[in-house]
Formats: structure tokens, C-alpha cells, sequence
């Protein structure tokens, strides 16, 4: 449980980049940067599978595979959300190898995996309030810290953050849709943009209060402490500015409530449901007036642009997908408004279908219907509050998914599979489980070991690479000289050999010293790593061109740039000076 409650904690507290975007972080170099920087994700991927080992060899159990019920005759039925974690990580192995950028869909892959072994370790361990209290603890203590941090954001906090993400990221490798999160005042706390942080507080808002609400506190101090912290969660929501975030959390309220009614009668159902509509009005009405908050009809339409570009890569890949994770690879090509070149479909049902495939999206549709189905019925039943906070989170995780990319967020997916897992842990409490466990023998025990120490080591070893590729990487971009920039350039994608940012770096570092042979070499890997990436065939046309090379080759890769990117004005009017000079 401690390591558990530890993930649950430095997952919002240190791996909230998107996992697309991981190759962009570098190490952290000293004590410092460990405590106040973000840290790779694959530390976390390592963390998270070194726990098989302890699962393997720790006491005996099954997270409730089947349940069994009824008096006299037993009767036996499927426990569908002990198996749908499992089934929808098979999907992604499955769309895996046909990606359009491996290496982005492996560590989409492992982050998935990530989640699952979270989800399932949870399922073990949580079977009373008591343990759960673990987990709502963690959520307690990161919710804490990034919502202090969003306040001293607020408050002045901001420009040193802008100072830093200059200092430590390439401009020439951050999205329009992060730079501009980066230069507005919508705090974001420790995760990557505002929305992530909107996301992650409408999955801890209902364990918090739940959490706060089983302390040893007199009555009236109970509620004191419960109305100061549900107020401050509400607050940094709202300087976030994500609508999508509100909405979400209204939803939550709206289940929580719900699961708390005596009853079944229609009239206290609409009840409840006017009064959490009003009140949620109320507080944006006051946050958009007080500019916190607007309606975004910007941000609305570049959505609906992101969607039907989601919508006709489904059209052109429906089965398969274009591999997980693969959606600003390809997302360019598709979309219609001169939008930012999103990395993402800010909708993670839409995304799962498109990345990978109509099978995975099906699956992880199910899944979280019958998590809120599940959640709802076991509310409904305990009537407990941690059952209920369980119940609200689920409910706003699943709303917010609607509207961003929450999945691909370590620091809001890990904290989410670990509150499904402790859905199917208390699911199993009192009901008698049947399964085989690791009690079968110690043969049986001894081959499960195996296997983890198996999995772990090859997880361990390709991660490992990858962090010693991030920390290449850093040092590339912290070198004050050529020779130590292209050393380290040409090091990390040694380690990452299919990573095209990496290979990309390099290359454009060896053209700028006038090494084009080896430069370019790079630059082409890079472009057949991530062949649907319009910006890498014009970075390569513009290696191209600093060597010398025939024009016929430039305006290809030009020409390509502007078919996988048409709505670029740039590549076009670079493509016509090009012609023109001809």
C-alpha cells in the first residue's frame, strides 16, 4: 500500500507531461531540479513494474475474477471490470506494430500498462475503507501541493514558470496549442497545461473531501476544513479557465449526490439535480464576471475541428488504427481551420479509435460504463462516503475525457486506474471470490516470479535506455559549444534509435556545423520514423538546402510537407519562392 499511496502521490506531483511528449524532458541534474522539475516518465514505468515483483511473491490473492451469489443454488457470473483493464491493453498490443511512429506507440504502450498494473494492484490490496484511505490520502497530499502551486502561480508565480519552459524546451519543438497555454495567466499547477490540471481536479475533488471527512475532527471543525478545502479546489479550478473541467466536476457533484439519496422517488432525483445545475451556474456566472472564466467559442471550434479530423482518420484507418499515441503525427493532414497543429483529439474515446482502432475503442468504451454502473450500484448499496467519492470521481473522469486528453496524462490516468481498482476492491468485499491464486503451489508461485522478474528486466532495460537517451538529450541542449551539443544529440539517438525527435536534433545540429553527409542521414531517419509528420519533411528540405543539395530534392520534401499539412501557409508560400526561383 505504500507503494501504491507513493505512485498515486508523484504522479500528479511529478509526471504530468503527456507521454506523446515525454522525449522532449530532460533529466533533471541535481537535487534542486529533482525536487522542483518533472521527471521522465519512464521513471515512472519502472516504478510501477518493479511492483510485480512484490505482487508476485506477496501475500496471496486475486483482484475478484468471479463472483459467486444466491442462497441454496450458487450461482456463478462474470465479473466484467476485473477483465476489461486487461482486454483493452491487448487491443493496444495489438495496433501496436502497424504504427505510423513506433516509438511514440511503445511509450504510449507502456504508459497504458502503467495504468493496468496500477489498477490491478489497487484491486489486490483496497478491500475496506481503511485501505482505501491510502489512496485518498496520496490524492489528499499531491492535490495539496499543485493546488498551492497554482495559487503562487496565480499570484505572480507564472513568469517564472515561462522562464523555465524557455530555458529547458525547444521552441522549435512545442505545439502552438502548448505555447499558448504557456503565455496566458490560466495557472496550471504541476501538471503540463491548465486543462490537465482541471482534469485531475475533478478526479480528486470527491476522494479529498471523503478523506477529510473520515479525520477525527469535531463536527463543526469538520465542516470548516471540508468547506475550506472543497472552496480552494473550486477556486483553482476556476483559474484554470477550463469550461470542459466545470462541467466535469458538475457531473461528479451531480453523482455523488445521487449516490447519497434515500430513496428512488423522481422528485428528489430532480432535485438534487436542479440544485448542483444552480449552484455550478452560480460559481461560473461569478467567474466569468470576474474574468476567470468565459464561454470559449474559439476554443470550441478548434475542438470540433480536432473531432472531425479524428473523425476521417477513423474513416481511413477504422480497424487498426494509426498506432497509439499517433494522433499529432497524423492530425495535420486532416484538419481544416489554420488551428494549432494539435497533438492530441482532446477526446479520449475519439482518439482510442483512431489511434487504435474500432476494437479498442470498444472495449474502452465498456469499460467505463461499466465502471460507472459498478461505481453507482455499489454507492448505492455501501452508502458510505468513500464509495461515494469513488462513484463522483469516476462519473467527472469519464465527463472530462468527453472534452480532453486525460488518458495521456500520467498524473491524471494513474490516480484514475488507481480509483477503478479500488472500485473492484471494494466491489469484492463480503462476496466470496473464487480463482486461482498464487496458493496453488509452489511451482505456481514460482513461475509467476519468473515471469515478473522476465517482464520486469526487459521493461527495466528499455526504459532504462530511454532515460539515458533524456538525459543525452539534456546535455545536448544545455552545451554551450557544437562539439558538446552534437556528442550529446548523436548519443540519445543512439539510445532511441526510432525516436524522431532525437534523430531529428542530430540531424539539424550535424547540417549547422556543416557535417551534411551524417546531418542528413539523421534528418531522413527522422522522417522515416514519423513519415505523416508534415514539420519533419520540411526541417529535412531546409537540411537540404543548407547542403547544397539539387532543388528538385528540396521541393519534393517541400511538396510533401504541404500535402500532410495543406492548411500551412508557411510550407505553401516557401514551396511558391521556391518554384519561382526555378
Amino acid at each position: 500500500m505504500a507503494m501504491l499511496g507513493a505512485l498515486v502521490f508523484l504522479a500528479p506531483m511529478k509526471f504530468g507531461t503527456p507521454v506523446i511528449a515525454q522525449s522532449l524532458l530532460p533529466m533533471p541534474h541535481d537535487i534542486w531540479e529533482w525536487v522542483i522539475s518533472s521527471w521522465p516518465n519512464p521513471l515512472l514505468v519502472i516504478l510501477s513494474f518493479v511492483g510485480l515483483i512484490w505482487a508476485a511473491i506477496g501475500r496471496p490473492g486475486n483482484p475478484t475474477l468471479l463472483t459467486t451469489s444466491g442462497s441454496g443454488a450458487t450461482r456463478r457470473r462474470l465479473n466484467a471490470l476485473a477483465w476489461l483493464p486487461l482486454a483493452w491493453l491487448l487491443t493496444q498490443v495489438v495496433a501496436t506494430p502497424r504504427s505510423i511512429n513506433i516509438q511514440v506507440s511503445f511509450d504510449t504502450l507502456l504508459h497504458f500498462a502503467v495504468c493496468v498494473v496500477v489498477f490491478y494492484a489497487a484491486a489486490r490490496l483496497v478491500r475496506n475503507e481503511k485501505v482505501a484511505s491510502w489512496v485518498f490520502g496520496a490524492l489528499a497530499a499531491a492535490t495539496a501541493v499543485t493546488g498551492l502551486l497554482a495559487l503562487l502561480q496565480w499570484f505572480g508565480g507564472l513568469a517564472a514558470a515561462r522562464e523555465y519552459a524557455a530555458a529547458y524546451f525547444d521552441p522549435a519543438t512545442i505545439s502552438d496549442d502548448l505555447r499558448l497555454r504557456m503565455t496566458s495567466n490560466r495557472v496550471f499547477g504541476t501538471l503540463v497545461y491548465p486543462n490537465a490540471l482541471a482534469g485531475f481536479l475533478v478526479v480528486a475533488f470527491a476522494p479529498v473531501l471523503a478523506w477529510l471527512y473520515g479525520g477525527a475532527w469535531r463536527r463543526a471543525t469538520k465542516v470548516a476544513i471540508l468547506a475550506l478545502a472543497g472552496g480552494a479546489m473550486v477556486y483553482c479550478l476556476m483559474l484554470t479557465g477550463s469550461r470542459g473541467g466545470f462541467a466535469a466536476l458538475a457531473a461528479a457533484v451531480a453523482a455523488g449526490a445521487l449516490c447519497l439519496v434515500r430513496g428512488r422517488t423522481v422528485w428528489r432525483v430532480m432535485v438534487v439535480g436542479l440544485v448542483v445545475l444552480a449552484a455550478f451556474v452560480i460559481v461560473f456566472l461569478a467567474a466569468q464576471r470576474g474574468g476567470l472564466m468565459h464561454l470559449g467559442r474559439q476554443s470550441l471550434e478548434a475542438r470540433l475541428d480536432y473531432w472531425s479530423g479524428a473523425a476521417r482518420i477513423v474513416r481511413d484507418h477504422p480497424w487498426l488504427g494509426t498506432g497509439p499515441g499517433t494522433f499529432g503525427s497524423i492530425y495535420t493532414k486532416y484538419k481544416t481551420a489554420t488551428t494549432e497543429e494539435a497533438q492530441f483529439a482532446h477526446n479520449n474515446y475519439l482518439e482510442m479509435w483512431c489511434d487504435s482502432g474500432v476494437a479498442a475503442f470498444m472495449v474502452f468504451v465498456v469499460l467505463w460504463v461499466v465502471a460507472v454502473w459498478d461505481a453507482f450500484r455499489l454507492a448505492r448499496r455501501r452508502r458510505d462516503m468513500v464509495s461515494t467519492a469513488v462513484c463522483a470521481a469516476l462519473v467527472g473522469w469519464t465527463v472530462h475525457g468527453l472534452v480532453d486528453f486525460d488518458l495521456y496524462v500520467p498524473g491524471i490516468a494513474v490516480p484514475a486506474f488507481a480509483l477503478l481498482g479500488v472500485l473492484q476492491g471494494l466491489k469484492g468485499c463480503g462476496a466470496q471470490e473464487t480463482g486461482e491464486g498464487v496458493q496453488g503451489g509452489n511451482h505456481k508461485r514460482l513461475l509467476l516470479l519468473a515471469a515478473a522478474v522476465g517482464l520486469v528486466s526487459v521493461v527495466t532495460w528499455f526504459e532504462g535506455r530511454m532515460l539515458a537517451a533524456h538525459l543525452a538529450y539534456g546535455e545536448s541542449l544545455a552545451a554551450t559549444n557544437w562539439p558538446t551539443a552534437i556528442t550529446g544529440a548523436e548519443r540519445a539517438a543512439a539510445l532511441a534509435p526510432r525516436n524522431a525527435v532525437y534523430q531529428m536534433t542530430a540531424g539539424k545540429l550535424l547540417v549547422s556545423a556543416g557535417q551534411f553527409a551524417e546531418g542528413l542521414r539523421y534528418c531522413r531517419r527522422a522522417v522515416e520514423d514519423d513519415p505523416q509528420r508534415a514539420s519533419y519533411h520540411y526541417r529535412l528540405a531546409g537540411a537540404l538546402a543548407m547542403a547544397g543539395r539539387p532543388a528538385i530534392e528540396v521541393s519534393q520534401e517541400l511538396r510533401r510537407a504541404v500535402e500532410l499539412n495543406p492548411t500551412k501557409t508557411q510550407y505553401r508560400e516557401v514551396l511558391r519562392m521556391l518554384d519561382e526561383n526555378r
